[in-house]
Formats: structure tokens, C-alpha cells, sequence
């Protein structure tokens, strides 16, 4: 049987919280997709579009509680698919401090909901 090496520094939760894409120029109403796991280091996101790997991108988290973490990321993996939605493994790049403080507060809250 085959052993999974888990090489993320923080375990990810299994997490349902909206994603908001930077567009330029900036649209109105944004489209959104959501998180599938996340962690203060990285998420499963879904994208709109087919993103590759080594690509940076730009996109809000959305907390259950509306709070808004700005966020930088790097595509690490992308899962190949026919159409959207597209799976896209990325690792933080940047976060405020901030932001990050927000994301741990709902991340806890939402782990402690769920259990």
C-alpha cells in the first residue's frame, strides 16, 4: 500500500469559504469560486480559468463572517480538466499580517463549528 508524504508545513481543513478573483481592468461584481481546503500556508481552490503551474496569482478569501483576507499565492499543482471548475493547489506567497490573523480566527471558528 502506497503511504501519502504530506509536505505541507500546516495540516489544510476542509473548508467552504468563497474566493474573489482580482480582474483588471476591476470588474463591479467579481465573479466567485471557493476554497475546497485551507490552511494559513495554502489552499484547493477552484479557478475559472485553467491556471498553470509556477504561476502567481492574486484573489480574495472571503470569511464565513464576510471579513475579506487579500491574498498572493503561487500555483503549486493544477488539476487537468475538460471545463470549469478548475482545481488549482496554491501556496501563499504573501499575506498581511492582518489578513493572516483574520484567516487564523476563521479558520479556527470554522474547525471548531464543524467538529
Amino acid at each position: 500500500m502506497e503511504t501519502k508524504i504530506e509536505r505541507r508545513a500546516l495540516e489544510r481543513k476542509p473548508l467552504n469559504f468563497a474566493v474573489k478573483y482580482f480582474y483588471l481592468p476591476p470588474e463591479a461584481n467579481p465573479p466567485s469560486t471557493r476554497t475546497i481546503d485551507l490552511s494559513l500556508d495554502g489552499a484547493l481552490i477552484e479557478a475559472l480559468d485553467p491556471l498553470q503551474q509556477g504561476a502567481s496569482v492574486a484573489f480574495f478569501i472571503v470569511t464565513p463572517e464576510h471579513q475579506v483576507v487579500d491574498v498572493r499565492a503561487k500555483v503549486v499543482h493544477a488539476r487537468a480538466a475538460e471545463s470549469a471548475p478548475f482545481y488549482a493547489g496554491v501556496r501563499f506567497t504573501y499575506i498581511s499580517a492582518a489578513d493572516r490573523a483574520i484567516l487564523e480566527q476563521a479558520i479556527g471558528s470554522a474547525v471548531r463549528n464543524y467538529s
